[in-house]
């Protein structure tokens, strides 16, 4: 038996003990609210019925609100407005059924009433049943609206990415193109005993080829791209951008994947350092240390107001803060971690691989 069926045989029977001890627990609490309130003499069978209600309400509530969002790590998730109210009123309309039954079981006499009661607690159970479902619909629309607008925003990213790399190739065609002809037109200035000229012709056509040039940063040729292109832009934002990398290997990730995750990581560095008026700066070391990759990008910040689940909310409002979990869903993937801290008006992204 491989371990992947061990974990899940052990992952339901765990269940079960949890779910057994929330119907113990239901039951108990009826029989606790019973006595509180003096409500003594119910026919044994309501009296039965009510406590098999009680404790299954108390069953789903406590699964569907707490024990499936725990047991699938679902505390970083995004809930929006209607799930939240939809949760509510489970929540309000069994407390309200309950308290109704409570109130007028002690004053039941006839059969027909009883048997009333027993229906009318079976439909409450239907009825949670039904909207618990109905939430965890709402509930799984919303995830699969957040992973589309990260695919979007990943396909959106990618795509700037090569256009830029394609109006960088277009610009070189037209310099390469022309090269012959500014070679013979300096070797014409030096037959001519211009050599001033010369040299200063020969500078410009160097400072046309700057930017087809880039620097080695890196071994990982996207990466390398990548880094110029946002130490470009950030010297057009009189950003002061630091790099520190050491020799590591980045080909667990897939091309796309480090664009997403280092693209996303500056521009956010980038915006940040945008709001601060004077000494603007992006420190970034790359290194391997031992077994683990670390990655940490440090930048200038204005105070960070408000953040959620360890990752500040985006000034920018609703819908933004994709490309951040972007990064956070590819670095699980690889099971490495990642810690985002502000302080002293320095913003700081920590990222560990362990490989």
């Amino acid at each position: 038996m491989n371990k992947k069926v061990i974990h899940r045989l052990a992952d339901i029977t765990v269940l079960i003990l949890i779910l057994s001890i929330c119907e113990a627990v239901g039951v108990e609490l009826l029989d606790y609210i019973l006595w509180r309130f003096q409500i003594l003499h119910v026919d044994p069978i309501v009296s039965e019925s009510m406590e098999i209600t009680f404790s299954k309400l108390f069953v789903l509530i406590s699964y569907y609100q707490i024990i499936a969002k725990l047991w699938r790590d679902d505390l970083n998730r995004t809930f929006n407005k209607s799930q939240c109210l939809i949760e509510l009123f489970v929540i309000l309309y069994s407390i309200a059924n309950l308290a109704v039954i409570l109130l007028v079981i002690s004053k039941v006499n006839s059969q027909t009433d009883h048997i009333l009661i027993l229906i009318n607690m079976g439909c409450i159970l239907i009825a949670d049943l039904y909207f618990s479902y109905f939430a965890r619909f709402v509930e799984e629309n919303s995830q699969l609206k957040i992973k589309l607008k990260l695919l979007e925003q990943q396909s959106i990213l990618q795509y700037e990415f090569y256009e830029e790399q394609g109006e960088k190739y277009n610009e070189s065609v037209k310099i390469l193109h022309d090269v012959n002809k500014h070679l013979k037109m300096i070797e014409n200035l030096y037959e001519a005993n211009k050599d001033d000229m010369a040299k200063t012709y020969a500078k410009e056509i160097g400072q046309m080829l700057v930017p087809l040039c880039l620097e080695d940063y890196t071994n990982n040729p996207i990466l390398n791209v990548l880094l110029n292109d946002k130490k470009r832009i950030a010297s057009l934002h009189s950003i002061c951008f630091n790099l520190d990398i050491g020799i590591v290997d980045l080909g667990f990730m897939e091309p796309i994947e480090v664009t997403t995750v280092f693209g996303n990581l500056l521009d956010n560095a980038i915006e940040a350092c945008d709001l601060v008026p004077n000494h603007r700066y992006i420190d970034m070391k790359l290194d391997k240390y031992n077994e683990f990759i670390v990655i940490n990008i440090s930048n200038c910040t204005m105070p960070i107001e408000k953040w959620n689940f360890g990752k500040p909310v985006s000034r920018k409002g609703k819908n933004h803060g994709i490309g951040l979990l972007n990064v956070e869903n590819i670095i699980k993937k690889y099971n490495g971690s990642m810690v985002l801290e502000e302080a002293n008006k320095k913003f700081s992204c920590k990222i560990i691989f362990n490989l």
